[in-house]
């Protein structure tokens, strides 16, 4: 058993039921498990992460901006044939195809500068092949870019770029 924490006896009151007798005070849980991490580990700094993960963490900043500004996420990470799509949104009636570039250092250029012309024409392929196979209900169609950059403090910086295509 724990032995930092105490469990409070009971307390005269009604129980969460609503019927009239000793109800128990929330309190610490029970032993904890025997395997298993205690706590989630430390979040990994930018510099140790791998490129996957970077990305990741970029499309998940990304998707927690969007659910924000009330944007309901349809779809992440969505393979298909020709490739796959970061982000597939709900903007009221505007469906969006949010393709999330994540960097680390503008050495090669800011993140949205790698959404070329070629990028865009894929981009746009795959949109059609998501419409033609899914029928998400919507009036307007469009592609958008987030460019998320991670700062060596740890701290990440997002541009939303809209309706680029």
């Amino acid at each position: 058993m724990n032995h930092l924490a105490k469990t409070p006896g009971p307390v005269p009151g009604p129980d969460p039921a609503g019927v009239p007798g000793p109800a128990l005070l929330p309190g610490p849980a029970a032993d904890p498990p025997m395997t298993g991490p205690v706590a989630a580990p430390p979040p990994r700094r930018v510099r140790d992460m791998t490129t996957a993960e970077l990305g990741r963490a970029g499309e998940d900043l990304a998707a927690a901006h969007l659910s924000a500004c009330g944007w309901q996420i349809v779809e992440r990470n969505l393979r298909l044939r020709q490739g796959e799509l970061d982000i597939v949104a709900l903007a009221h009636t505007t469906l969006v195809f949010v393709e999330v570039k994540t960097r680390r250092s503008f050495v090669t250029g800011v993140p949205q500068a790698a959404v070329t012309p070629d990028k865009m024409r894929r981009l746009r392929r795959l949109a059609g092949e998501y419409l033609m196979e899914r029928s998400t209900p919507h009036r307007d169609v469009r592609v958008d870019v987030v460019a998320v950059h991670a700062h060596l403090d740890g701290t990440f910086s997002l541009e939303h770029l809209e309706a680029v295509s």
